[in-house]
C-alpha cells in the first residue's frame, strides 16, 4: 500500500485515507456510489479490501456487504447479481 494513501491510525495501524472518518469514502475509489464505481489501485489494494466479498460473489451472502449498500441507500445484492445488467443492481 502506498504510504501516501494511509492515515496512520496508532503506531501499528493504518487506514486509507477516507475511511479513518465518517461519513467513509476510500481516496482511491472513484466514480459515483449507486451508478459506477471502480478501485482505482486495484491491484495495490488492502488486504481489507482484498478479503471483503460482495454477497454472493462466491455464492456465499455476506450481511457486511448488505450494511455497506444500506449506508448508501442501496438495495442488498440478490443472489446471481453478476448475470443482471448493472442497473438493476445499482
Amino acid at each position: 500500500m502506498p504510504d501516501e494513501l494511509v492515515a496512520q491510525i496508532t503506531p501499528s495501524r493504518v487506514a486509507m485515507i477516507g475511511t479513518d472518518r465518517k461519513p467513509a469514502r476510500c481516496m482511491s475509489l472513484a466514480g459515483e456510489v449507486g451508478s459506477a464505481v471502480a478501485c482505482t489501485i486495484y491491484d495495490k489494494r488492502s488486504s481489507t479490501c482484498r478479503e471483503f466479498e460482495a454477497s454472493w460473489e462466491n455464492g456465499e451472502h455476506n450481511p457486511d456487504c448488505d450494511k455497506a449498500r444500506a449506508a448508501h441507500g442501496l438495495p442488498p445484492l440478490p443472489p446471481h447479481w453478476n448475470d443482471l445488467p448493472l442497473e438493476r443492481i445499482a
